[in-house]
């Protein structure tokens, strides 16, 4: 008997190590509900649009205020957008730079995207994959900060 309990303890707890965490402890797949207990501060948007069902409208991160989206299809969490406009494009450079330092430092060097090495880029466009999730930096319109934490599919062998 003890040995089963032993058994069902360690599912149980490998079942809830391999919840890919996504952003804040927030796992790829989960319900709006779930979202909810673990960020009491979301709420509905303004208006639902691609797919955007809960936000938080104001999050501080590295010195600017983020706006945080979580986009659910078919009441899974699938992608969570921080967006932030950083005033000039002097500021959105500096604000992704301070980025890029923090994510390197928990993720590694990011993948080869349009700007890797480049620190006095015009664009910048980088990318992190780590333990199937997927983060992508990018300076849009000049001005616009876009995070992107999301999901990669496991990979599945199909040979015969």
């Amino acid at each position: 008997m003890k040995k089963l309990v032993l058994c069902w303890i360690c599912l149980l707890f490998t079942a809830g190590a391999s919840a890919q965490a996504l952003w804040q402890g927030v796992p790829v797949g989960a319900t709006p509900a779930e979202v909810r207990a673990l960020l009491p501060e979301v709420q509905a948007p303004a208006s639902n649009s691609d797919g955007v069902q809960l936000e938080i409208p104001a999050f501080e991160l590295a010195g600017a205020t983020f706006k945080v989206s979580f986009v659910f299809q078919a009441e899974q969490l699938q992608r969570i957008t921080l967006l932030a406009n950083a005033g000039s494009a002097d500021q959105a450079r500096a604000l992704a730079q301070r980025l890029t330092t923090s994510l390197r430092s928990r993720y590694g060097l990011e993948m080869s995207t349009k700007s890797r090495g480049a620190t006095s880029s015009v664009t910048i466009d980088r990318q992190w994959n780590f333990r199937r999730t997927v983060v992508h930096l990018v300076v849009e319109d000049g001005t616009f900060v876009r995070l992107d934490y999301s999901g990669q599919a496991p990979v599945r062998n199909n040979r015969l």
